[in-house]
């Protein structure tokens, strides 16, 4: 496992984490009046004002991503161009230790909202991009990690990976039925851009007296690359195909999908509310760009490297390195073009709420994010103050999969026309990085269109009075407010 090239897959994710800007946002979920919590949940979208709008750069952008002290180590080394065949293997190393693996991109392009008698509607364009990996296991952990010394035969182990890009245009509705029950949907029409969905599976076994590792199934891509094999059928060279630019990519809409979200939220009483919400429920076909790789590999352990064998096992030695050994012919390959369809990353919302008082509230969300054979699970506690008329901010503690020291931040700003948000699921990770697995932050801004402007002065001390306001009066070139409010 030394050559750069068998680390293509790598290779993809790094660059599409290079190329994020922006958000994982479950501090959101239960943020007071926050536009953008009917994201995570349709039938929170008759909170919203009454016209909405939002467009890019503004309306929105984050990124969220455990593991950050590998990615940060490999994004320094990849801007400088020290990276290296020992740096790969590192961080491939670091990722099988990690185990489950999480990164998950979000830009908003285009956001409108109409708050009407009849429901609330919405229509949104945004780009998207998550990846989901674990590549911890016997077959891995016995080739990359020198502690671990037995792979067992009757183990087979699974490689489960996805990454996707894709493009979504959608069109939510939410509905207040009752004065309990709210409920929401939204429906999406994906375009998908690149996509990587790993069928791959490594074994050992014996056959006539010989231990074999293998390696099995196709690595599903739908990317603008054309991959080069020597005559050994090994990966020998990657290069962005010649007739794809940066625009041909973003506006390929060639491999369609449909999908929606639903949503509900339910008032126990005056105090108590419950939510839950089903995210990207649906599918993309993949048509275009296509570049499976299937995974025919073996490769014969040598005799000198067993410490002990048996009818099932095998241990090796200290000395058995792969920065030393060869053992490419794990990755001998075939290609293959024939289209393929792939169901995206579903992701589950559970929530409650607590009113406190009017100006305070706790809140405990659960989200699982569930694909294949993965599975990534996030628990935050929030509480949620109005420090002012105008801002409310959210604080909390939060378990992120593996990650069990996360403290969620949020700020939410609103003023007569509209409404500015900025924070992070784990604001210890900018204070001490070392300390926290789990690294995000997420912002945006937006707008209300045709608000009525205020025409009154409200007095504190007098609840039932409201002083009329008055244009400001230019008197020889000074300006003065003719009824300021006191």
């Amino acid at each position: 496992m030394v050559s750069t090239r068998h680390y293509f897959i790598l290779a993809i994710l790094l660059l599409i984490v290079v190329l994020s800007k922006a958000q994982s946002n479950l501090f959101i979920y239960h943020t007071q009046g926050h536009v953008n919590s009917s994201n995570l949940n349709p039938a929170f979208l008759p909170s919203q004002e009454k016209f909405t709008f939002s467009i890019f750069p503004i309306s929105g952008m984050g990124v969220g991503y455990n593991k950050q002290e590998v990615i940060q180590e490999m994004l320094s080394k990849f801007a400088k161009g020290t990276i290296t065949d020992d740096d790969y293997n590192k961080i491939f190393d670091d990722l099988v230790k990690t185990g489950l693996f999480y990164q998950r991109m979000e830009i908003s392009l285009l956001n409108l909202g109409y708050n009407a008698k009849i429901g609330a509607f919405n229509f949104r364009i945004k780009e998207a991009e998550q990846l989901i990996s674990n590549l911890k296991g016997n077959f891995s952990n016995f080739l990359s990690d020198p502690d671990y010394s037995t792979v067992y035969t009757d183990r087979r182990q699974f490689f489960p990976a996805e990454i996707v890009h894709y493009r979504e245009y959608s069109l939510g509705y939410g509905k207040q039925i009752n004065g309990k029950l709210s409920a929401g949907i939204r429906a999406k029409l994906y375009f998908g851009k690149a996509s990587l969905y790993s069928e791959a599976e490594g074994d050992a076994l014996i056959k006539d007296g010989d231990y074999l590792l293998n390696t099995y199934g196709p690595v599903r891509l739908s990317v603008p690359l054309n991959f080069s094999q020597n005559a050994d059928s090994l990966l020998s060279g990657v290069v962005v195909a010649d007739n794809i630019d940066a625009r041909d990519y973003l506006m390929n809409s060639k491999n369609p999908g449909i999908g929606m979200d639903l949503g509900f939220t339910y008032k126990i009483n005056s105090k108590v509310v419950v939510s839950a919400s089903v995210v990207d429920l649906g599918k993309i076909y993949w048509k275009s760009n296509l570049n499976t790789l299937i995974l025919k590999g073996q490769y014969k352990f040598p005799e000198k490297y067993i410490y002990e064998k048996g009818d099932n096992y095998l241990s090796k030695t200290p000395d058995f390195s792969t920065e030393t050994e060869d053992v490419h012919g794990l990755f001998k390959i075939e290609k293959d073009g024939t289209a393929y369809s792939l169901s995206l990353p579903t992701t589950f919302y559970a929530g409650i709420k607590y009113q406190i008082k009017p100006t305070i509230n706790l809140g405990l969300v659960d989200r699982l994010i569930n694909y294949k054979g993965l599975k990534h699970n996030s628990v935050m506690l929030t509480s949620g103050f109005d420090a002012s008329k105008k801002l409310n901010i959210s604080l909390g503690y939060s378990i992120i999969g593996d990650s069990y020291f996360n403290i969620p931040l949020g700020f939410l700003y609103k003023w007569n026309f509209g409404q500015a948000y900025l924070g992070t699921d784990n604001l210890v990770s900018f204070l001490a990085p070392g300390v926290s697995g789990f690294s995000s932050i997420s912002f945006g801004t937006v707008f209300y269109l045709f608000q009525d402007r205020v025409k009154y002065y409200e007095v504190d001390y007098l609840p039932f009075y409201k002083r009329k306001k008055h244009k400001p009066v230019n008197r020889n070139g000074l300006i003065f407010n003719a009824n300021p409010k006191f």
